[in-house]
């Protein structure tokens, strides 16, 4: 529904609630004759005109506050935090706070309003207060996992990472959903993260592995802890970690290649690592296998890389396997050919490089670099390495 067609609806309801309570014979006396509030009409003429704020101001102003009217106010509230206007909606709220006959229940539903209006004004210590009041008074309340979620939301935007952990895993533990499951797996992936880099590699690590508990398919925990590990070099168990990764997203392979091949050179060579190649290769292939596998058959035999690239890209066809494709065979070229070669290269290099390498499944963000939050939508572990044509 168009934002015009909320208003049109949201005018037809206050109608149609100022029509039922004007025949209501036992809230108005059959003498008492009232007209439609002027503000009313103004408000109808804003709408018309296409003056949304006005037209709320207007119709806010024309309602009185009364049990039938509070859950129009709390609508209306929520519109004006939506448009940007926050300190209307926290007026908006407040004075709807301040109603003596108002039940608990409607209290509840009021406070968890006013603590989103401080969160988007930007009033974080009183969105804190608020929302930990209501945790400690509603614990059992319906309201329980929506308090928590707002207070994860708050904790995440202020990067308190112990704070989002304790109280993230108090909601997953309530409520469980796999968005939120996902979520507290990374926040205990940015909790190891800080204390990776104040040289805690210990407490990073059990971090990470907790990430794993909350969240098995968490890749991002998985790649953390080989960091970790390689770091320590305990290099047999990085790799463990690292081959984990395909199991968990495959997708994720070209995020691992290099750190697996290396991790590999320094225990037991490259026999392994050119094993998990070619099984990954026929599970599912990628242009970082391809290439990875024909890097290593150009040591022994480049007309062998060469005729393996051509057989992977007739199945696989990528734009970075044939700039690589290219770059081999000039190698094999000489003269004319070679120099005719080295400008289609150039013009595929220039196309592999301006295409952005990730993309974020939710919202279509895409960019060069790997976010485990997505800088658009925010939410974790949706932006991925894209493929096809133009990616893996």
């Amino acid at each position: 529904m168009t934002e015009v067609g909320l208003f049109i609806v949201l005018f037809v309801a206050l109608f149609i609630g100022w029509a039922m309570g004007r025949k209501n014979p036992a809230k108005k006396p059959k003498r008492e004759k009232k007209n439609v509030p002027p503000d009313y009409f103004r408000g109808l003429n804003h709408l018309l005109n296409d003056q949304q704020s006005e037209a709320i101001d207007a119709f806010v102003e024309s309602l009185e506050i009364n049990s039938d009217t509070f859950d129009i106010h709390l609508t209306l509230g929520s519109l004006f935090r939506k448009k940007g206007e926050i300190q209307k909606a926290i007026n908006v709220h407040q004075s709807l706070l301040a109603r003596p006959e108002i039940s608990s229940r409607e209290m509840r539903m009021v406070q968890l309003e006013l603590a989103s209006d401080f969160m988007s004004a930007g009033l974080l210590d009183r969105a804190s207060r608020l929302l930990l009041n209501m945790a400690t008074a509603s614990r059992k309340s319906e309201f329980h996992p929506k308090i928590l979620t707002l207070l994860v939301d708050l904790y995440e935007f202020e990067q308190s990472w112990d704070n989002a952990i304790q109280i993230g895993t108090e909601l997953v533990k309530d409520s469980p959903n796999k968005k939120e499951i996902k979520r507290l797996a990374h926040f205990h992936c940015e909790m190891a993260q800080t204390l990776f880099k104040k040289d805690q590699p210990k407490e990073a690590y059990q971090h990470y592995k907790q990430a794993l508990g909350v969240d098995p398919s968490c890749v991002r925990a998985s790649i953390g802890a080989a960091d970790v590990l390689s770091s320590q070099r305990r290099y047999r168990d990085a790799i463990k970690e690292l081959k984990q990764v395909a199991e968990q997203d495959a997708e994720y392979i070209s995020v691992v290649i290099p750190k697996l091949k290396d991790c590999y050179q320094r225990v037991w060579g490259s026999s392994g690592f050119v094993k998990f190649l070619q099984e990954q290769n026929q599970k599912k292939p990628s242009a970082a296998l391809i290439l990875a596998l024909a890097e290593h058959y150009m040591v022994d035999d480049k007309e062998y890389a060469e005729m393996f690239m051509v057989e992977q890209l007739r199945s696989h066809p990528t734009v970075k396997g044939f700039k690589a494709l290219i770059n081999l065979q000039m190698d094999l070229s000489r003269g004319q050919n070679q120099q005719h070669l080295e400008v289609l290269y150039e013009l595929i290099d220039q196309l592999a490089n301006s295409k952005p390498q990730y993309q974020c499944r939710q919202c279509g963000f895409s960019g060069y670099q790997l976010h485990w939050q997505c800088p658009s939508c925010k939410n974790w572990g949706t932006v991925k390495p894209i493929h096809g044509l133009e990616g893996e």
